[in-house]
C-alpha cells in the first residue's frame, strides 16, 4: 500500500510541472519569444498603434509583385500640417500631397523590395511636419513603433 501513496505523488508532481511548462509555453509565445508564434500578435499590435498615433497610417500594404509600397498617412492633430515627409525603412515616400488638414488624407509610395509574397516585413518609419498654426517643426517616429505586415501578392 506503500507504493500507492508514492505513485499517487508522483502523478501529482508530474500533472502539475507539465501545466506550469504549458502555462510558459503559452506565455513565451504570446510575446514573440518563438518565431512563427507571436508574429500574428506583433503585427496586430503594429497596425493598432499607427491607427490611432498622431500622424496615423491605416492602411499599409507591400507588393511582391510589383516590389511597391503604399502607405495611406491621416493627420489626427486637431490642427493642419504641412511640408509632410516620411521615411520608411530608410526609404523616402513619394506623398500626393504633403500638407493636411485635421483629419484629412494623403496616399503616399515607394520603391521596396519585398522576396516573395507570405515573408514578413518590420520597417522604422521616420516622419517630419510643420505645425501650420505655429511654424515649429516636429520629428515623429512612432515611439520605437515599426510598421509590420507580411507582403501581399
Amino acid at each position: 500500500m506503500n507504493w500507492l501513496k508514492k505513485a499517487q505523488g508522483a502523478t501529482e508532481y508530474l500533472v502539475i510541472l507539465a501545466v506550469v511548462i504549458i502555462i510558459a509555453l503559452v506565455v513565451v509565445g504570446a510575446m514573440g519569444g518563438i518565431p512563427g508564434i507571436g508574429s500574428g500578435a506583433k503585427a496586430r499590435a503594429s497596425k493598432a498603434y499607427w491607427q490611432a498615433a498622431d500622424l496615423a497610417i491605416p492602411a499599409y500594404a507591400l507588393s511582391a509583385g510589383s516590389d511597391l509600397l503604399n502607405v495611406t498617412v491621416r493627420n489626427n492633430f486637431p490642427g493642419s500640417v504641412s511640408g509632410l515627409t516620411i521615411s520608411v525603412g530608410g526609404t523616402s515616400l513619394t506623398c500626393e500631397s504633403t500638407s493636411l488638414a485635421a483629419g484629412a488624407s494623403t496616399k503616399c509610395s515607394a520603391s521596396k523590395t519585398c522576396a516573395s509574397a507570405g515573408d514578413a516585413f518590420s520597417y522604422e518609419v521616420s516622419m517630419t511636419y510643420t505645425d501650420t498654426a505655429t511654424g515649429a517643426s516636429y520629428p515623429f517616429t512612432g515611439e520605437g513603433h515599426a510598421l509590420e505586415g507580411t507582403c501581399a501578392n
